[in-house]
């Protein structure tokens, strides 16, 4: 089956807001419940304390909403046969994953605003978690297959 395009990418841009919004709102909260001293004028961002105390949260935030809008995106397309699901997995995969590398290029890094980062502060200070949150953007396609393939065939059996 050939990648839906435009559903494919309304539902990027709606998980993309989704993780972004909860991945502010989850360093907003800590920071004002935790009561951290302020980082000194200059630090880079993604080295203030309260955004390296909540940062694991989200590449968890991305390790769960993601799948879900893959599962979401997979919802309506039944009984295809295993080679073209794969296919399609791959596929919706690298969309996925290209489309966050070019936004997260232009809107953390290309367009100045309070959010703006330095291509050194989001590419290289942000290690390794930009990585592994592409990796999971990348993997949750590929995780809606596993758990479509494996988990229902475990309920089934029992």
């Amino acid at each position: 089956m050939k990648l839906n395009f435009i559903r494919a990418l309304a539902l990027f841009f709606a998980a993309y807001i989704i993780v972004t919004i909860l991945a502010a709102a989850t360093t907003e909260i800590y920071g004002s419940i935790a009561n951290l001293p302020p980082s000194p004028p200059g630090v880079s961002p993604v080295k203030m304390p309260v955004f390296l105390a909540t940062v694991p949260y989200h590449v968890l935030i991305m390790l769960i909403v993601w799948p879900i809008f893959a599962w979401i995106y997979f919802r309506k397309n039944r009984n295809k046969n295993p080679l073209e699901e794969k296919s399609e997995t791959r596929n919706l995969a690298i969309l996925w994953l290209v489309l966050a590398i070019v936004v997260d290029c232009v809107g953390f890094v290309l367009i100045n605003s309070p959010y703006s980062l330095s291509a050194h502060a989001f590419y290289v200070d942000y290690q390794p978690w930009i990585s592994l949150i592409y990796l999971a953007i990348f993997l949750s396609p590929w995780v809606r297959l596993w758990m479509a393939r494996y988990g229902a065939g475990r309920q089934s059996a029992a």
